[in-house]
């Protein structure tokens, strides 16, 4: 099943907006400009607030607010926001990307139709480079950290999967995002005596909120129903890649031919589960493109 170039280019700036996402908390953690869990309230505080914005001036204000059939959606993308907080404590970055993305794979080929041989062995293929990357950096990661991170790759591939069976992107990211925001106090209280807060780093974690996490997630959420789970799941490995990219633009790190290989292997992973296509039975399951906003 080829897909349409605009679905692939809606990928890439995704994927790209996950890697910002990623280079930006770790610019903002490691200089001590917003602790993790001031990055996650200010993110998803942000992120509300954009998508409820865009939603009331189009009318539809009331569409932001979560109803008992959307809690399943804020369980999953609350947990995610948690786990993620705490995981990167207790695991090295590059130990535990591998741990994140091979459980997203997981969960979404699980909550999918059956891929082909050939997807899984892209999938496999493309988790592979990922390991490259994360290959002799496991020192001081704990199996705290490998339970927190596992549980964060699985949170964020059902909400995913939600996100792809419900369409109405803007709506149910927004939904969601108001659902977790009216938890986010509880963080900020248990985290009381360890918040770190200055104006630079809420500017960078407000703006990342807003932008690269709420527009980009909604953005995600119109493109899934175009990709099979695995499809969606293994697209993802782009992300470790394009954030050392970023890296080496952006905050001066060094290019390694590790960085090449990892990247040569993703792509090839990527095309291999790409060219694969979807079973036959994937085609009447999921939500179709009208149904999105």
């Amino acid at each position: 099943m080829r897909r349409k170039p605009i679905t692939l280019l809606f990928v890439l700036v995704v994927m790209t907006c996950f890697a910002a996402n990623s280079v930006a908390t770790r610019f903002v953690v490691n200089r001590g400009l917003l602790d993790p869990a001031a990055v996650t309230i200010a993110r998803f505080a942000a992120g509300a607030a954009m998508l409820a914005l865009i939603l009331a001036g189009r009318g539809r204000a009331r569409d932001a607010l979560p109803r008992r059939a959307d809690w399943p959606l804020v369980s999953f993308l609350g947990g995610y926001a948690l786990a993620i907080a705490y995981g990167y404590r207790h695991i090295t970055a590059a130990a535990g990307t591998f741990v994140f993305y091979a459980l997203v794979i997981a969960t979404m080929t699980a909550g999918g139709p059956r891929p082909t041989g050939r997807a899984a062995l892209g999938a496999l293929v493309a988790l592979a480079g990922v390991a490259v990357l994360a290959a002799g950096r496991v020192a001081g990661t704990t199996p705290l950290g490998v339970v927190l991170l596992a549980l964060t790759g699985a949170t964020w591939g059902g909400y995913s999967l939600l996100l792809r069976r419900r369409g109405l992107p803007l709506a149910t990211n927004a939904c969601a995002f108001v659902g977790v925001t009216l938890l986010l106090p509880v963080l900020a209280w248990v985290e009381r005596d360890a918040l770190v807060f200055s104006g630079a780093g809420l500017a960078i974690g407000l703006g990342m909120g807003a932008i690269t996490t709420a527009l980009a997630y909604a953005l995600w959420a119109h493109v899934l129903p175009a990709l099979t789970p695995i499809e969606a799941g293994t697209f993802q490995l782009l992300v470790p890649v394009l954030t050392a990219l970023v890296g080496i633009a952006v905050l001066g790190e060094p290019f390694s031919v590790r960085l090449a290989l990892a990247g040569a292997l993703v792509l090839a992973g990527m095309w291999l589960t790409a060219r694969a296509g979807a079973p036959r039975a994937s085609s009447s399951t999921g939500p179709l493109a009208p149904q999105n906003s």
